[in-house]
C-alpha cells in the first residue's frame, strides 16, 4: 500500500481558502497530493472570498448531507454608490451613483431591513442552476434565464463604516442558501444608490469554525504535511442526526450487511448516525415504523472474531 492509499485521507478536512481560487482548484489540488479521486466540497465560496471550506474525502462523501449547512458566518465589507453584473466587485459596472451616498444611520435602518426571513433573488451570475444549466454559464452565453426567489434567513446583518466613503464592514449570520452579494446589492437598491460586495470571508458553518481549519496561503505552498494536521475521522464528523449505540455484535453485522434492524425505544422518527460498541462510526441509518433502516453505510464488516 502506497502512502496515496493511506486509510489516513479519509474523513473531513476543513480549509482557510485563499482569494483567487475556486473550490473546485481548492480540491483538485487535495486530489493530487493525496490520491484521493473522491473528494468534494461542502458548500462553495467564490473566487473572490476567502475562509472556511469544508472537504469530504474517501468514505466521508457520502456523508456530506448530513453535515450541518447552517447557520453560516460571514464578514467582509460592501461597496454603495456601484451597481456590477455580479453584484460583486470582479463584476462589470452597470452604473455609478452620482451625488452624495447616504449616511451612516440611514444604511444601517436599510440593513437592519434585511434580516428576518424573506425572499431573495440570487445574483444574475452565480452557481444557481435553471433548467440544470448554471447561471454564471448562461450568463457567459449572454441567456437572460428566468430565475424564481428562495426563502432565506438572516438572522443578522451588522454594519459599521469603513475606511473609504461608501464603504461598510460587515458581519452576518445566515441560512444555508443565503447570497452575500444579493444582500449588498438588496441594501443598495432599498437606498437608491446601488450596492456591491468589495470582500467576503466566511467563518462558521454550523459547529465547523474557520479557526479550526488548515491555513492555506496559496494553493501551491499546500503540502500533505498540512493537510494531515487538518484531517478528521468519519467517527469525528459532526453529523447532524443524532447517535444510536448498536452494543450487540449481532446487531452491528446486520447492520453493516444493511438489514433493518428494530428501532430502539423512545427514538423519534427520522435521521440517526449509529455507532458500534467501539464507539466508531457506523453509517447513517432512518427510523420510521419502528425499524432502524440503513441508508448510509461507512464501515466495512468484519470477521467473526474481530465483533
Amino acid at each position: 500500500m502506497t502512502e496515496r492509499e493511506e486509510p489516513l485521507w479519509e474523513g473531513l478536512l476543513l480549509i482557510d481558502k485563499p482569494a483567487g481560487c475556486t473550490s473546485h482548484d481548492v480540491v483538485a489540488k487535495v486530489r493530487w497530493l493525496t490520491g484521493r479521486a473522491r473528494t468534494g466540497h461542502a458548500g462553495t465560496l467564490d473566487p473572490m472570498a476567502t475562509g472556511l471550506l469544508p472537504l469530504v474525502l474517501g468514505r466521508a462523501s457520502r456523508l456530506v448531507r448530513f453535515l450541518p449547512g447552517s447557520p453560516k458566518d460571514y464578514e467582509g465589507t460592501l461597496r454603495l454608490g456601484l451597481r456590477t453584473s455580479s453584484d460583486d466587485i470582479t463584476g462589470e459596472v452597470l452604473e455609478r451613483h452620482e451625488g452624495p451616498l447616504p449616511d451612516a444611520e440611514t444604511v444601517l435602518d436599510a440593513a437592519a431591513g434585511l434580516t428576518g426571513e424573506f425572499d431573495q433573488m440570487p445574483p444574475a451570475v452565480s452557481a444557481r442552476k435553471v433548467g440544470g444549466k448554471r447561471l454564471y454559464k448562461l450568463a457567459r452565453q449572454g441567456v437572460e434565464a428566468k430565475v424564481t426567489p428562495r426563502r432565506v434567513q438572516v438572522s443578522r446583518f451588522e454594519l459599521s463604516p469603513g475606511d473609504e466613503p461608501g464603504e461598510f464592514r460587515f458581519e452576518a449570520s445566515v441560512s444555508a442558501g443565503t447570497y452575500i452579494r444579493s444582500l449588498a446589492r438588496d441594501l443598495g437598491q432599498a437606498l437608491g444608490c446601488g450596492g456591491t460586495l468589495a470582500s467576503l470571508r466566511r467563518t462558521r458553518i454550523g459547529p465547523l469554525d474557520v479557526a479550526d481549519a488548515v491555513p492555506v496561503p496559496g494553493l501551491d505552498l499546500l503540502t500533505p504535511e498540512m493537510l494531515r494536521s487538518g484531517l478528521r475521522s468519519l467517527a469525528e464528523m459532526p453529523l447532524s442526526p443524532p447517535p444510536v449505540d448498536l452494543g450487540d455484535p449481532e446487531e452491528v453485522r446486520r447492520f453493516l450487511s444493511g438489514n433493518p434492524l428494530v428501532a430502539p425505544e423512545g427514538l423519534s422518527d427520522g435521521f440517526c448516525r449509529v455507532l458500534g460498541p467501539d464507539g466508531r462510526l457506523l453509517g447513517v441509518a432512518e427510523i420510521s415504523e419502528a425499524a432502524l433502516r440503513p441508508r448510509v453505510v461507512v464501515a466495512s464488516l468484519p470477521g467473526p472474531r474481530a465483533l
